[in-house]
């Protein structure tokens, strides 16, 4: 069925296309939300992403996992998302951190590990979004980044080595 879906997308089926990528929305969304901080700039990279992906189904590989293929489009799109110089006045005229009265403990803890996660190359906080956040395989992770897998490790590794040294996470001494 699902090849099935893949050739009807191919041959200009929106219905066949939404259809494919809709379970993978959730996904795409959470990426986008983690890499841009924003939920509003997040919605416009999905969508941007998903038109790119319609677009350019023609280039996606018959038999090739849908998932990497679309999130590594959404990553691009944040990518040059951030890169607008747009992007950077918007983002220093909002109030980025969301207050938690409830636990003030709590939101400061991830406060702190935000702030050192943004302060990570995109490369790097890339690669921890999609191992930690998204929960996907280093198989995955390496096909969505198109590196090997040990390139993913690799990156991974360097990524945690950079945020245990950074003084957000680090505990009180």
């Amino acid at each position: 069925m699902i090849a099935a879906s893949t050739q009807e997308a191919t041959g200009g089926d929106a219905a066949a296309f939404v259809a494919l990528v809709e379970p993978l929305l959730p996904a795409a969304y959470r990426l986008a939300a983690a890499m841009l901080r924003s939920d509003t700039e997040a919605e416009d990279a999905v969508q941007e992403a998903m038109f790119k992906a319609w677009r350019h189904f023609g280039r996606f590989r018959r038999g090739a996992e849908m998932g990497p293929w679309l999130l590594a489009i959404v990553a691009n799109e944040c990518r040059r998302m951030r890169r607008s110089r747009w992007f950077w006045v918007i983002k220093s005229s909002e109030a980025i951190e969301v207050e938690d009265w409830a636990r003030p403990e709590v939101h400061a803890l991830r406060a702190d590990l935000r702030r050192a996660l943004y302060r990570l190359p995109h490369d790097q906080r890339l690669v921890v979004i999609l191992r930690y956040y998204l929960d996907l395989s280093f198989d995955e992770v390496a096909e969505v980044m198109r590196i090997s897998t040990k390139a993913a490790k690799s990156r991974t590794y360097r990524a945690l080595e950079r945020l245990r040294l950074s003084p957000e996470v680090l505990a009180d001494e």
